[in-house]
């Protein structure tokens, strides 16, 4: 059994310290008056002190008002706001789960979600709440259909009130704090249930504790403490309800001092270079799409970038060409992240002034351990890989909720007595611990037995001047029993109607010179409307073909996909 460790770099991580306890520390001397949260969607801005002193008034209102038991879930389906960041250490703070939910879901996803969840209080967007209504009636439907009963939830409208519902956090101020909790052992002690992507199925409920969060603000200031400083500041588009998104603004950013200014969704190009003109940010949240269309714009020209001193980039595929032009957009440093919502998030992550090559994120945070194995088997991989990533780490999850005990097993291997974590992810380790992913085991296309990156071709296809972005997916070839390589790409708009066929064309004739061949494009380039992202930017690659122009660089006419 082959351990990627370096334990030169172990650091302590505490075990009998709540996020409570932590939010009442700092990595660094913090005035009460420092800035830590603006946003917005309500104007208000929020202090380390007033957090430190709000959170814990609201969470003594919300025990005199309902009495909330210990391991209580919450759910919070709010959009990016300051009342996010303090309602959610409030309910830390009585002992409760919080169980973000993205506000903008239809209501049968939100119904998936609160099955997933099954919380007992509910902090509900007032936009929301009929959406949110509906969907507490259709989960308890489908929970009822399985044997599962679940009582209607306390229901609390934020933001702006609605009937007879009680209003958080207004209702709920109390003129006193409520006593900062402590628990012996916070290893097992819940602290959120997130919602994974879900890009391969439907969502799964991953149990986060205390320890997991508390330990990756430890690791993340330990592995590069000159990159997360009191005086950062960040536009946060991505939304709350995201696992990197609860980490940073709610348990690093105050511990660190850096400053989020909450950016609610929709996402507005034009508006986020005009909140970065007024917040003047030193940190970018790199979200793929996003990082290209910045890399291919004059955003940066047009609104001040001056104050920027890195840009976070998480599973971009990026040729040289693309880095090369970022850069050149801001006086920024491009850092690779690697995280998961299993990992609270961040597993490896780029220090500030490291050059690498392309495709290389950076060393494993400190106390992670990793493994490489045979994909789909527990047989080593080649020292170095590539192989399938087993990571285990005082950040990991334990276990998910809302899945069976089979799943969990399939997800959390055991070795040698060691419970491990199955990432799914294709990575390789050099002889430094720089860690690199060159793709994930359920996305890799397998043509002839080859297997091929989606990710290395989007790199090639974006960095195209005919290409505002791209993805690319597998179709099966009955005739060949094989999957095919196939790019779907939104052209840019001079190019959308008329000249569509053949710009096509030549982005297929440039990307056969690129690539050997069994990575030729055979299921041909597509031109599509839209990419079809989650709200962090992944693509979703089973919906690829759903925005279909019909022009094709197989076909002379438009067409209807055939493969």
């Amino acid at each position: 059994m082959k351990v990627y460790k370096d334990k030169s770099r172990e650091i302590y991580i505490p075990k009998d310290v709540n996020l409570t306890e932590l939010l009442h520390t700092s990595a660094v001397p913090l005035a009460p008056s420092h800035l830590i949260a603006s946003d917005s969607l309500t104007n208000r801005s929020l202090t380390i002190g007033e957090l430190r002193s709000r959170a814990g008034r609201i969470a003594n209102g919300l025990r005199k008002s309902y009495s909330p038991v210990e391991g209580d879930r919450w759910a919070v389906i709010l959009p990016n706001c300051v009342e996010y960041i303090e309602l959610f250490h409030a309910l830390l703070w009585v002992g409760g789960v919080g169980c973000p939910i993205n506000h903008a879901l239809k209501a049968i996803e939100i119904a998936h979600a609160l099955a997933v969840s099954r919380p007992k209080y509910i902090f509900a967007y007032s936009a929301s709440l009929a959406n949110v209504l509906e969907g507490i009636r259709i989960a308890k439907v489908e929970l009822a259909q399985t044997g599962t009963t679940w009582k209607d939830p306390t229901v609390m409208t934020v933001i702006n009130r609605h009937g007879t519902y009680a209003h958080a956090p207004d209702d709920f101020i109390s003129s006193q704090t409520l006593a900062i909790p402590h628990y012996g052992d916070t290893t097992t002690r819940l602290a959120s249930i997130h919602l994974s992507s879900g890009t391969t199925g439907a969502p799964k409920g991953v149990q986060l504790t205390h320890y997991n969060f508390v330990a990756n603000v430890h690791q993340l200031y330990a592995h590069d403490p000159a990159q997360f400083h009191p005086a950062a500041r960040i536009v946060a588009f991505t939304p709350f309800v995201h696992i990197a998104m609860t980490t940073m603004p709610l348990f690093f950013g105050p511990w660190t001092g850096a400053l989020h200014h909450a950016m609610p969704a929709p996402f507005s190009f034009e508006e986020f270079g005009k909140l970065v003109s007024s917040v003047r940010p030193t940190s970018f949240q790199g979200v793929p799409s996003i990082a290209l269309q910045i890399a291919n714009s004059d955003l940066t020209e047009k609104y001040d970038f001056s104050n920027a001193e890195v840009i976070n980039c998480g599973g971009a595929g990026m040729t040289p060409e693309i880095v090369a032009r970022l850069c050149s957009r801001a006086p920024w440093e491009i850092i690779q992240v690697y995280g998961m919502t299993e990992g609270a998030p961040y597993v490896a992550y780029q220090r500030k002034g490291q050059r690498l090559p392309g495709g290389q994120i950076g060393h494993f945070l400190p106390n992670v351990e990793a493994m490489l194995k045979v994909s789909g088997t527990s047989e080593d991989a080649p020292e170095g890989g590539p192989g399938e990533l087993w990571i285990r780490g005082p950040n990991i999850t334990q276990r998910y909720s809302g899945v069976s005990t089979e799943a969990n097993t399939r997800a959390f291997p055991e070795e040698d007595g060691l419970e491990w974590y199955n990432t799914g992810d294709v990575c390789t380790i050099d002889k430094n611990g720089v860690v690199s992913v060159v793709g994930r085991t359920k996305e890799l296309i397998k043509y002839k037995g080859f297997q091929v990156s989606p990710v290395e071709l989007e790199a090639h296809l974006n960095s195209h001047s005919h290409v505002v972005e791209a993805g690319v997916g597998a179709v099966w070839d009955k005739s060949q029993l094989t999957e095919l390589p196939t790019a779907y790409v939104v052209l840019k708009p001079e190019l959308a109607d008329g000249h569509a066929t053949r710009a096509l064309e030549e982005i297929h004739q440039q990307m056969d010179q690129l690539v050997s061949g069994y990575k030729k494009l055979r299921g041909g380039v597509w031109g599509i409307t839209k990419l079809s992202k989650t709200s962090t930017g992944k693509i979703l690659r089973a919906q690829l073909r759903e925005h279909l122009t019909g022009a094709c660089s197989l076909h002379s006419e438009p067409q209807r996909a055939k493969l």
